[in-house]
């Protein structure tokens, strides 16, 4: 059970770190004004950008997976983690 969890949290880690990647990517090919292909305005943090509609909802999603999967991945950590140490 030990090393399935710590396969699982390998993993998990490896996808949440290509998902911000994939992020992060999406958002700064994005302009910065806005024009006819990027009507929507999506704002993180102090970056405000614009994008198509389907793009602001792939940045939503890539980022709330991305966090779930970091979330995951720090589970197994700490599950597989001996209390002796």
């Amino acid at each position: 059970m030990k090393r399935w969890l710590q396969r699982l949290g390998w993993v998990a880690m490896v996808a949440a770190i290509c998902g911000t990647v994939a992020w992060l990517v999406l958002l700064t090919n994005s302009p910065q004004a806005p024009d006819a292909a990027h009507p929507e305005r999506y704002a993180h943090r102090h970056d405000v950008r614009y994008v198509s509609e389907g793009t602001e909802l792939a940045l939503r999603i890539l980022l709330g997976s991305s966090f779930t999967l970091a979330l995951v991945a720090f589970g197994c950590h700490f599950a597989t983690r001996d209390m002796r140490e």
